[in-house]
């Protein structure tokens, strides 16, 4: 058996396609097949064709081998070594390997997120920008705050980072104001981030929002200043008008020593009054036993449990507004609603052990569960099949995967695209991303069964 390739080596761009020549001739004696098989690590988009070549003693064939390599994080930039596998079907022992090298182009693309958009805090206020590495090829990111005037102070730590294909990084932000607002409503800062590619002049920007309540609402000077006045008011009246107490006890005990100017005689006894007759004694009434319990009431369902982030004391995962229609966004809360909203911050969560999988029930809307909208990273709720709910049989996108964060928190991962659940500490509505190396606040959860 003889091999050629022509060429040995060549170049492609991800989501672009080249081919090469495979050479094969039957130098034996007899009629034979040869199974072409791609193999290395680039056997994943290498397809040949024909895959099987019949040949008669002497005779030569020729197959195409396709490389198309795809424009993911998968196909990473650089060469990488390949082979086809020729082997005789009557003579499997003189089995070979054409060996060649595939350059793979390099490509990128970025992806920058806000993690929240509105931040909150009256001296200082913590977010994340999250960088996603979308391109094959290691990206070198900078980032900047930029503050509106001199009302904010925007520090990113670290203030680069390097994240590898596929992967996401997170750089913590620290947001502080110039000063403290003592009085007054609620001002909204706005304020920008922005996200430079190491060789690249232009740069992604990140709009957010920084909101500073006041330490002292303005409804409570004015209420503060309606009860001072009216304090001051009541000590007026009090002076102006002081009580004059007088006592009477002189008077009242002279009174009471008085003697009677005629001794009385006292009067005879009156005669005893007649006995009265007893009524008729009743024999006791036992009362009624309460009837036993028959066992027949309703069983207890499975208990209810609090999902709590655990990020700025712990956001709570809720079927917003108690939503029990589908589409219906799962954020999150820093407040404790309880029963508000239908218990719409307590989850059933149903484990399957067969593929050790949950299914997250909000306690608002029984039947229903919190999915991955298709499509998009967003979370929603969505009415599931009672069937499937029971047995497990759920599509991916509707079962999450529980993985041990340490320090008794876990991570909340779903089965469709193996992102961790992200809490985005705001209303609007949770989110999926890729996992974070080593602990993240905003992806490790508690699960307790109760506030």
């Amino acid at each position: 058996m003889w091999t050629s390739l022509e060429p040995a080596a060549i170049s492609v761009d991800p989501g672009s396609v080249a081919r090469v020549r495979l050479r094969v001739r039957n130098t034996g004696d007899t009629v034979e097949e040869y199974r072409l098989r791609p193999a290395g690590g680039a056997a994943g988009w290498t397809r040949v064709e024909p895959d099987v070549l019949r040949l008669y003693p002497g005779a030569e064939g020729t197959a195409q081998v396709e490389f198309a390599p795809p424009r993911t994080p998968d196909a990473k930039a650089g060469p990488t070594p390949f082979g086809i596998r020729v082997e005789p079907a009557e003579h499997p022992e003189i089995r070979d390997v054409v060996e060649g090298q595939v350059t793979v182009g390099t490509f990128t693309e970025l992806r920058c997120e806000l993690v929240p958009l509105t931040v909150r805090g009256r001296r200082r206020a913590k977010a994340s920008a999250a960088v996603d590495n979308l391109g094959n090829t290691p990206l070198t990111v900078s980032l900047s705050g930029r503050e509106n005037g001199d009302a904010l102070t925007v520090e990113p730590e670290p203030t680069s980072v390097q994240v590898a294909p596929g992967r996401a990084g997170f750089v913590d932000l620290s947001i502080r104001p110039a000063a403290v607002s003592w009085v007054g409503d609620v001002h909204k800062h706005p304020f920008t981030v922005s996200v430079s590619r190491a060789g690249v002049p232009d740069s992604t920007e990140l709009h957010g929002t920084y909101l500073q309540p006041s330490v002292f609402p303005r409804w409570v000077m004015v209420v503060g200043s309606l009860l001072l006045a009216a304090a001051l008011a009541f000590v007026v009246l009090w002076i102006n008008n002081e009580p004059k107490v007088t006592s009477s006890a002189r008077e009242k005990a002279s009174q009471s020593h008085k003697l009677p100017a005629k001794e009385e005689k006292p009067s005879s006894p009156a005669p005893p009054p007649p006995p009265e007759k007893k009524p008729e004694e009743k024999p006791e009434e036992k009362p009624e036993e309460p009837p036993a319990d028959d066992g027949g009431g309703e069983p207890e369902g499975p208990p209810q449990q609090t999902i709590r982030s655990d990020a700025n004391g712990g956001w709570y995962l809720q079927a917003n507004q108690g939503g029990q229609e589908d589409g219906t966004q799962i954020g999150q809360s820093a407040m404790w609603t309880d029963g508000q909203f239908g218990r719409n911050q307590w989850w059933t969560i149903h484990h399957y052990a067969e593929d050790n999988s949950i299914a997250l029930e909000p306690g608002s809307a029984p039947g229903s569960v919190a999915q991955l909208k298709p499509g998009t990273n967003e979370v929603e709720l969505m009415k599931a099949d009672p069937e499937q709910l029971g047995s497990g049989q759920l599509p991916p996108h509707q079962k999450w995967r529980l993985v041990d964060a340490g320090n008794g928190r876990s991570r909340i991962v779903n089965l469709s695209n193996d992102e961790c659940l992200t809490d985005m500490q705001n209303d609007k509505g949770a989110v999926s991303f890729k996992c974070a190396d080593g602990p993240f606040d905003r992806q490790d959860w508690k699960i307790a069964d109760g506030q």
